[in-house]
Order: C-alpha cells, then structure tokens, then sequence
C-alpha cells in the first residue's frame, strides 16, 4: 500500500496541475504547447490523481459548454 502524499506534494501537485490547466486555457487550439506543464504536472502527481484530474478537466468543460447552450447532452449520448 502506497502512502498518502504528504501537505507538501499535495500542494505541489495541485500547483502544477493549476499551471497546466492554465496553459491549455491559454492555447486551446494548440496544447501541444503545454508539454512541459503536463510533464511537471505528471511528475508532481500520483498517476491516480493525474486520472482523476484529466477527467475533472474534461468534466468541468463539458458542463461549462453545456451551460452555455454549445452542447446538447442528448446528442452526447453514444448507443
């Protein structure tokens, strides 16, 4: 059993996450460009934690979109 990452990983984690998401907020139509962040990000994290992000990320826009009205959640479900 692997042991819970201490206040200072944590944070450190979170932080590169934030710069990260940051970059892709800022190239959306480019985050090739945040390279570097995702490996610090990777690097800083738990690869559970990096999971659980990425799919928050992906959630977060999802829903954001949705409530805009750019998205109708019937057409995004796949049968």
């Amino acid at each position: 059993m692997c042991a819970a990452p201490n206040q200072a990983e944590r944070q450190k984690c979170w932080s590169t996450r934030d710069v990260f998401w940051k970059c892709l907020d800022e190239n959306e139509k480019e985050p090739s460009k945040c390279h570097e962040e995702r490996k610090l990000f990777e690097d800083s994290c738990k690869k559970t934690w990096v999971k659980y992000f990425d799919r928050r990320r992906e959630y977060l826009k999802f829903k954001e979109r949705l409530e805009k009205g750019e998205v109708d959640p019937v057409d995004q479900v796949k049968m």
